[in-house]
C-alpha cells in the first residue's frame, strides 16, 4: 500500500533525465517527458493539497493548541511542498512551451 501511495504522490518517477546519455538518448528522454507532461497538472493539484494541509496543521497547532515547535515543523514542511508545486509548474510550462531540445 505504501508503494502505491508513493507512485500516486511522487511525480518524479515518471520522468527521465535528459542530461545523461548520447544525443539520441537525450532526445528520446525529452520526448518521453513531453508525452508524460499531461499528468503534471494532476500532480500539481495533489501537491497543492499537501501544501494546504501542512499549513492548516501548522495554523491548528499554533493558534488552537499553542504548540510552537510542531507548528514551525508543519510550516517548514508546507514550504517544501510549495517548492515542489513551483518546480512541477515550471516543468509543465517548459514541456508545453518547447517542443524539442
Amino acid at each position: 500500500m505504501l508503494r502505491l501511495w508513493w507512485r500516486f504522490s511522487w511525480p518524479f518517477l515518471y520522468f527521465r533525465d535528459c542530461t545523461q546519455g548520447s544525443s539520441l538518448e537525450r532526445v528520446q528522454s525529452y520526448r518521453h517527458n513531453r508525452a508524460m507532461r499531461r499528468y503534471l497538472p494532476g500532480f500539481i493539484v495533489k501537491w497543492m493539497v499537501f501544501t494546504t494541509l501542512w499549513f492548516a496543521f501548522g495554523t491548528l497547532f499554533d493558534e488552537v493548541a499553542g504548540l510552537v515547535i510542531p507548528a514551525a515543523c508543519c510550516f517548514v514542511t508546507g514550504t517544501w511542498t510549495g517548492i515542489v508545486v513551483v518546480l512541477l509548474s515550471v516543468a509543465w510550462t517548459w514541456l508545453e512551451r518547447f517542443p524539442e531540445l
